[in-house]
């Protein structure tokens, strides 16, 4: 590797270094050395990026929040895959709707992958939509939303997840989590686990119009079965925000289950498993993961054209500064 040493003893003897164009030179032939390095190396020193002053607004508080702040946002869910199109919906005090609303989203290791300027109507209400299916929503992980009108005190940011979702072939689930597709043509896995027995075969079905997921399961003495349902796939929820019981039935049957552990991700259920070698479950819900969109590239056009108009009107303010 060429080393950049020489180079910038070369300026060092050169330049005078009280200037402050020399530097700035100097910088910038040491963040280009750094890259260099790095190119070279192939080493990556990128890192996931959490949002410790994000704020996710439950339904039944969105009223307060527009209350309490000049600028709020919130999206319809928190957890989507990479063919989703997220709803997302804000609220600007009308004494504040002088300037326009920027948006950015950022994905999980701080590269920006959209900007737009909305308007708010008269009332200050607005709302727009994002396609995750663009290849710059590829990675996994936390998104982070953030909008501003004007000053940097009418600002607020969200956040929302990113998870994998898999197509194709179902062996793609591993042995301890159930295949299930859906109707949008995706494959979903969901983790159980049996407490007695063997089980022979699974297979699960996702209804989005419905609501339900059905599992198919058979095998011999199995006494019960966990299952890790992720928010994602199907929740139930009641009119507050909070979690509601889903309503489950084995083959036809309505049951009771043992609700186990509950987070932020997934919701964990017990089911008594009954007499036979065979049995269907039907998990209802009241929340499913969002519908999927087509519009990917024109959101992907749009975002690059925001792009290019923003660079351009940062460019010029600098030149007229």
């Amino acid at each position: 590797m060429v080393s950049t040493q020489p180079l910038l003893l070369k300026i060092y003897k050169y330049y005078d270094l009280c200037r402050y164009d020399v530097h700035l030179t100097i910088l910038s032939v040491l963040i280009l050395s750094l890259t260099v390095t790095l190119s070279f190396t192939g080493m990556s020193y990128a890192e996931e990026i959490s949002c410790v002053n994000c704020v996710r607004i439950p339904s039944y508080e969105i009223d307060l929040y527009k209350e309490i702040f000049p600028l709020t946002v919130w999206t319809d869910s928190h957890t989507y895959d990479h063919f989703s199109t997220i709803t997302v919906t804000g609220y600007l005090k009308p004494q504040n709707t002088i300037a326009p609303i920027l948006v950015v989203v950022t994905n999980p290791i701080g590269n920006v992958v959209t900007i737009q300027q909305i308007s708010p109507d008269i009332d200050g209400n607005f709302s727009f939509t994002l396609n995750t299916e663009s290849p710059l929503w590829s990675k996994d992980g936390e998104y982070i939303l953030k909008v501003q009108s004007g000053a940097e005190t009418r600002q607020f940011k969200t956040n929302f997840k990113l998870v994998p979702s898999l197509t194709g072939s179902a062996d793609k689930c591993t042995s301890d989590k159930i295949s299930t597709l859906a109707n949008n043509g995706r494959i979903y896995c969901i983790p159980y686990k049996i407490s007695d027995g063997l089980v022979s075969t699974t297979k699960g079905k996702l209804n989005s119009d419905t609501k339900t997921i059905t599992i198919d399961i058979q095998g011999q003495d199995i006494g019960t079965i966990t299952l890790d349902i992720p928010r994602y796939i199907l929740d139930s929820k009641s009119s507050d925000g909070g979690d509601s019981t889903f309503v489950i039935m084995v083959n036809g049957k309505m049951i009771e289950y043992q609700e186990l552990e509950s987070d932020s991700d997934s919701r964990q259920i017990k089911l008594d498993y009954p007499i036979g070698n065979k049995a269907t479950f039907e998990i209802i819900g009241t929340h499913i993961i969002p519908e999927f969109g087509s519009v990917a590239l024109l959101i992907l056009i749009a975002s690059i054209m925001s792009i290019l108009i923003v660079s351009k009107s940062f460019s010029n303010s600098l030149v007229k500064f």
